[in-house]
């Protein structure tokens, strides 16, 4: 039966991003000419781009609505600084969810400083299988929620490649249903009742990537840490320390190898939703996004892009990662390993966005995801 669910999965997840490339053609093919010539030419004016949106994870299964996406540069007549953008949409899914989320990521003053953040409310669904690395399928519920969150980060160039700056992290969750004799209904569990966490806390940013968007080149390391305190507005007292290392290799001409490093560690006493989460379109693809979460994660990914032909592109991908509640609870036999491939087709050559096709295999598990920007 899982393997005739996947299969359909699969042949689902194809279609959709065949109509969806064929979608983009046909809305490029209908510009005029005159504009087309203008979107070919090196990035000097700002772009702001409203399009249907449709995509497919195993968190939401198919999901619709309509998004924008603004590309702008903040210094005119500085084609060397990084373009910044801003990302809303407004979708629903199959799983009956809503989402509402904004995504400013700004570069300052030629890049001399750089405003990131999210900004989103959800009417949600997922699925709770407990905390730790060992749990079983059976442990499977499901739970409904409503959360409101806000992640700033503002950061100051220090030197040509370094950021350094300070973030504040704000959620507010509230639990509306839960599964009868299920373990969030036993309110044992950190954050089965809801509440509000707020923290504060400093990141350091090293980024030599030749492009945010589809880097091919150049490192991406980040330093952050929070401290979710009362202090601050917070139902919970815990602290999270992150580490996030990316470096893009060049292969021949165009094609890349890329690996990420990532740990995330988790201090104090934090809610369940705010624990680290293995799996998802981002980390671990295969795995459901938190099949498995605790205080602390590691995880390895590798990536190999090459483009096959026009717009089209081909990714390979490899990884493996774990969850634990100590750091000396990490045995390299525990870990969790995912693989798997996928296709990009490139949105805008300017800037490099693709809608990617992905399909990652974990043990036991298929995760097929169709959505834009690239996982790492």
């Amino acid at each position: 039966m899982d393997l005739k669910r996947n299969k359909k999965r699969q042949f689902f997840a194809g279609i959709l991003f065949i109509f969806l490339l064929v979608f983009s053609n046909l809305l490029y093919s209908a510009l005029p000419l005159e504009e087309k010539k203008e979107q070919n030419k090196a990035v000097k004016k700002n772009r702001l781009t409203f399009l249907p949106i449709i995509y497919y994870t195993p968190e939401t299964k198919i999901a619709g609505g309509v998004g924008g996406l603004y590309y702008f540069r903040t210094s005119k007549g500085d084609l060397k600084s990084r373009p910044s953008s801003i990302l809303m949409d407004f979708v629903y899914t199959g799983m009956k969810q809503v989402l509402l989320e904004f995504y400013p990521d700004i570069y300052i003053d030629s890049g001399k400083y750089h405003l990131m953040g999210t900004l989103f409310y959800k009417k949600y669904t997922e699925k709770f299988f407990g905390i730790g690395n060992t749990t079983s399928d059976d442990m499977e519920e499901d739970y409904n929620f409503r959360v409101a969150r806000l992640d700033l980060s503002f950061l100051r160039k220090v030197s040509e490649k370094l950021y350094f700056g300070i973030q504040y992290e704000f959620e507010y969750n509230k639990i509306t249903s839960v599964e009868e004799g299920g373990l969030l209904e036993r309110l044992d569990i950190i954050g089965s009742e809801g509440g509000t966490a707020s923290g504060i806390g400093a990141v350091l940013n090293w980024d030599s990537r030749n492009n945010i968007f589809f880097p091919t080149q150049g490192s991406f390391y980040q330093i952050s840490t929070k401290f979710f305190k009362q202090a601050f507005g917070s139902s919970y007292n815990f602290n999270r320390f992150n580490l996030d290392f990316r470096k893009y290799f060049p292969i021949f001409s165009s094609q890349a190898l890329v690996l990420q490093g990532y740990a995330n560690l988790i201090t104090g006493n934090p809610p369940f939703q705010l624990l680290s989460l293995l799996g998802g379109q981002n980390f671990m693809r295969g795995y459901y996004k938190g099949r498995h979460r605790d205080k602390n994660m590691l995880a390895l990914q590798m990536e190999y892009r090459f483009p096959v032909w026009w717009r089209l592109g081909f990714v390979g991908f490899f990884g493996f990662g774990e969850v634990a509640e100590k750091l000396s609870q990490f045995r390299i036999n525990n870990f969790k390993f995912t693989g798997g491939w996928g296709i990009r087709y490139k949105i805008s050559r300017e800037e490099g966005t693709n809608l990617r096709l992905d399909f990652g295999f974990g043990k036991g598990t298929v995760g097929v995801y169709v959505t834009v920007k690239e996982a790492f």
